[in-house]
């Protein structure tokens, strides 16, 4: 992806799984990475144009489960 953002997430360690499967469904709107040395966080490659639906996405999510946006870099 050219010019990607990151979105850094605080989730549920059992769900990071589950967020990569949700994510990959909307096909292009982002690409989940795991953060190895701080377990339960993850961040999310996005573009300016995707931002807000996976902020969307991630926010309905943590209605289900343990979702806190950490940071927007």
């Amino acid at each position: 992806m050219t010019d990607t953002l990151k979105l850094r997430y605080e989730v549920d360690p059992t769900e990071i799984n589950y967020i990569d499967m949700i994510i990959k469904a909307y096909e292009g709107v982002g690409i989940v990475n795991v953060d190895h040395d701080n377990p339960g966080e993850i961040w999310i490659d996005v573009t300016e144009g995707t931002k807000n639906e996976v902020k969307e996405i991630m926010s309905d999510l943590g209605q289900e489960f343990k979702v806190r946006l950490i940071s927007e870099e």
